[in-house]
C-alpha cells in the first residue's frame, strides 16, 4: 500500500522547491503570476508565500495594479535571507568564498596548495583558507547555510568523493567532504567543476532564461555541465559532460590535445595566461591560439549535435584570448549545427569567477531541495 502522508510531505516540499526556483528566474513577481505559471490554487501559493515571509527567505517589495483596481503586491527572494561558501579546487590552488542568493561574492580568499599532498594536509589548507574567508565575513556566522565544493575530475556526488586520479591523486575516493563536515558541523556537498558552473548559471546567470543548455569550459582542459529541463545531468556513470576525452581524430587523439590551452603551454613553455595576453602581438602564438579555438569549437559541435541545447555559455581562460574567438565559436557553430535553429553562444555571467560561483550554487540547489530540512524548520 502506497504512503500517502509521505507522497504528500514530498509533494509539499517539490511545491516550495519550484516556487523558489521561479521566484529566482522572475526576479520580482506576484501571488497571481505564481498561482498562474505554477499551476497551483491561489491557497496554496499563499500558504507557500506565508511560510517564506515568515523565515524572510522572500520579501514583499511594493505593489502594481490588478484587475478592478485591486493592488497586488511584488514579491522577491531575500538575497540576504541565507549565505553559502563555495571551494573551489584547481590546480595547486584553492579558492573560497562566502555568496548570497544573487551571487554575490561578500568575502574571497585564495591559497596555493600542492595537489599532490596527502590528504591531511589538504584539509588543513582547506581549514585555513575557509576560516580566512569566514573571518571576512561581517554577517552572522549562524546564517552559513552549507559549504559547496567543486573540482576536475570524475565525481560521486551521492558519496561526495572524487572517482577519478587526476589531478589530485591522493583524493581520490578519500572523504574529504565528511571531514570539512565534521570540522564546520554545517552540511557540505561535492560535484565536478563544470557542472558545478552550469548550475551557477541556473541561479545567477544566463540559465535563468533556459531550461536546457551546457556550460563549456575552455582552459587547460575541456569539459561540460550540462542543464536538462532545469536539472544537471550527470549521466549513469557521472561523466555526462567529459567532451574533452571525446576523439578528435581516426588516431584516437582526445579533443583536449588539440582543443585544450594546455597545447600552448606546451609548444611554447609557458604559463597560460603569459601566453593569452602575448597572442596579442605575437603572430604565430596568436595562430596557434586560433587553431586549438577551432578543435574547442568543433567540441562544441558535436555537443550541440548530440543534445541540442537551447544556449551554450563559455567559461574559462579562453575568454581571456579575446572575443574574436567567441565569434569564431559562434560562426562555426552557427554553421554546422544540425538543427534548424542554432542555440545561443553566451560568455559565462561571472566570467573568471564562474566555478567558485558555481560551487556555491551547488549548497543553494541542495538547500532548496529539501526547504523542510534546511530553510522551514525554524
Amino acid at each position: 500500500m502506497p504512503n500517502n502522508t509521505y507522497n504528500l510531505e514530498l509533494v509539499k516540499e517539490q511545491n516550495r522547491t519550484m516556487v523558489i526556483e521561479i521566484l529566482n528566474s522572475l526576479g520580482t513577481t506576484t501571488r497571481t503570476e505564481l498561482a498562474n505559471i505554477t499551476g497551483l490554487t491561489r491557497a496554496t501559493i499563499t500558504n507557500i508565500i506565508n511560510e517564506f515571509l515568515e523565515v524572510n527567505l522572500i520579501e514583499e517589495v511594493g505593489t502594481i495594479d490588478g484587475k478592478v483596481g485591486r493592488k497586488r503586491k511584488l514579491i522577491k527572494i531575500n538575497e540576504d535571507a541565507f549565505y553559502v561558501v563555495g571551494i573551489e579546487f584547481g590546480v595547486n590552488i584553492v579558492r573560497t568564498g562566502v555568496y548570497n542568493l544573487n551571487g554575490k561574492n561578500i568575502s574571497f580568499s585564495e591559497k596555493e596548495i600542492n595537489s599532490y599532498a596527502k590528504p591531511n594536509d589538504i584539509l588543513e589548507n582547506i581549514y585555513y583558507i575557509v576560516d580566512e574567508t569566514i573571518s571576512n565575513f561581517k554577517f552572522d556566522v549562524d546564517r552559513i547555510k552549507g559549504i559547496g565544493v567543486v573540482m576536475p575530475g570524475i565525481i560521486d556526488s551521492d558519496k561526495k568523493v572524487l572517482e577519478s586520479v587526476h589531478p589530485f591523486p591522493l583524493l581520490k575516493n578519500y572523504p574529504l567532504c565528511k571531514q570539512i563536515e565534521k570540522h564546520y558541523k554545517i552540511p557540505v556537498w561535492l560535484e565536478n567543476d563544470a557542472n558545478g558552473a552550469a548550475l551557477g548559471e541556473k541561479w545567477f546567470g544566463h540559465g535563468k532564461n533556459y531550461q536546457n543548455y551546457v556550460f563549456v569550459v575552455g582552459d587547460a582542459g575541456i569539459g561540460a555541465g550540462i542543464i536538462i529541463n532545469g536539472q544537471l545531468y550527470r549521466g549513469a556513470f557521472n561523466s555526462a559532460g567529459e567532451i574533452g576525452h571525446t576523439l578528435f581524430s581516426r588516431d584516437f587523439i582526445q579533443l583536449e590535445n588539440e582543443g585544450g590551452l594546455y597545447k600552448l603551454t606546451e609548444k611554447y613553455k609557458l604559463p597560460i595566461e603569459e601566453l593569452l595576453k602575448l597572442s596579442k602581438n605575437n603572430a604565430d602564438i596568436y595562430e596557434t591560439l586560433c587553431e586549438i579555438n577551432q578543435a574547442f569549437a568543433i567540441g562544441i559541435v558535436n555537443l550541440v549535435n548530440t543534445i541540442s541545447p537551447e544556449a551554450v555559455i563559455i567559461g574559462g581562460r579562453i575568454l581571456n584570448g579575446g572575443y574574436h574567438l567567441i565569434r569564431e565559436i559562434k560562426r562555426i557553430v552557427e554553421e554546422y549545427s544540425f538543427s534548424l535553429e542554432s542555440p545561443k553562444i553566451l560568455v559565462a555571467s561571472k566570467k573568471e569567477s564562474a566555478i567558485l560561483a558555481g560551487a556555491a550554487s551547488i549548497a543553494i540547489e541542495q538547500i532548496v531541495s529539501s526547504p523542510y530540512q534546511f530553510l522551514l524548520n525554524s
